[in-house]
């Protein structure tokens, strides 16, 4: 049982729920890196259109296959051998693989069109194409993992549990919406919030609000995001800058005081980076005052 305490609502994973957010974050991973690879490739390889429409959708299928071939590495983690790349292709993926599809849309909307055009071979030109497409296989690599948790339930494996279908996603964002609405009474808060998070704990934005409006003082919402596969310190960066700018457009004039309202602000939303917001309220006031 892997437990987290959120301002005081106990959310547990138990070992279902652990394996499958184990099966989950390791495709997220994998698609992360599989996508950003491809992006770079592209503009390093293919610098007009005409090559990418050539050797964009052959890119794109290595990865994903790379991506089946980990598949077929968990689901014999589970101890299913009766499973090969075959199989699981024709069987499990047809619903959750669209990158084909959705590059030969994009390839005779985008790719084939305005070949005579001046620019059409500078690199500026394909960087959207190519973020899109990224984006596309980002999607398609992560999404086995989909197909992975059907093979395992389908062959009977009770260690793993299923992943969030439409309808929790649909219950925890009404629940969501009331409780920052303010439709949910203060005792009630920590109740709905576990609530929320038991229906879809991979809804990001519902880490980001109780951060923003509740903090996170214990770090316990950032060891959770972490374990679910998210950076929320990205977002706490955010509410630094934004908290910065506040406090030096209130214009106090005291370099140590606001150095002590950055400092009270860093432990209450558990920002780790605190001595870099401090440098950067000195080297503002030096920049006033020189």
């Amino acid at each position: 049982m892997v437990t987290f305490d959120i301002n005081g609502a106990i959310v547990e994973f138990d070992e279902k729920l652990d394996n499958y957010n184990t099966v989950r974050k390791s495709f997220k991973i994998y698609a992360k890196r599989a996508s950003e690879d491809f992006e770079k490739n592209c503009l390093e390889n293919f610098k007009s259109k005409k090559l990418l429409s050539e050797n964009g959708l052959k890119l794109g299928a290595e990865y994903i296959e790379s991506g089946l071939k980990k598949a077929i590495e968990t689901i014999v983690g589970f101890d299913i051998i009766t499973i090969d790349l075959e199989i699981f292709k024709n069987s499990y993926c047809e619903k959750y693989l669209n990158y084909e599809r959705q590059f030969n849309n994009l390839n005779k909307e985008v790719l084939l069109n305005n070949k005579s055009k001046k620019h059409n071979h500078k690199i500026f030109d394909i960087k959207p194409i190519v973020k899109k497409l990224s984006q596309y296989l980002y999607e398609d690599c992560f999404n086995i993992h989909y197909a992975v948790v059907d093979a395992l339930i389908e062959n009977n494996i009770d260690s793993i549990s299923c992943y969030i279908d439409k309808s929790r996603k649909q219950k925890a964002k009404a629940l969501f919406n009331n409780y920052k609405d303010g439709f949910i009474t203060k005792p009630d808060e920590w109740k709905v919030v576990k609530q929320i998070i038991d229906l879809n704990p991979y809804k990001k934005d519902v880490y980001e609000f109780l951060v923003k409006e509740d903090g996170d003082f214990s770090q316990e919402i950032e060891r959770l995001t972490s374990y679910l596969g998210y950076d929320i310190s990205e977002h706490k960066n955010v509410l630094m800058d934004t908290y910065i700018k506040k406090i030096i457009k209130e214009n106090s004039y005291d370099i140590e005081s606001d150095k002590e309202k950055v400092e009270k602000y860093a432990k209450y939303i558990g920002c780790t980076d605190c001595s870099v917001y401090l440098a950067r309220v000195e080297a503002i006031y030096t920049f006033e005052n020189a």
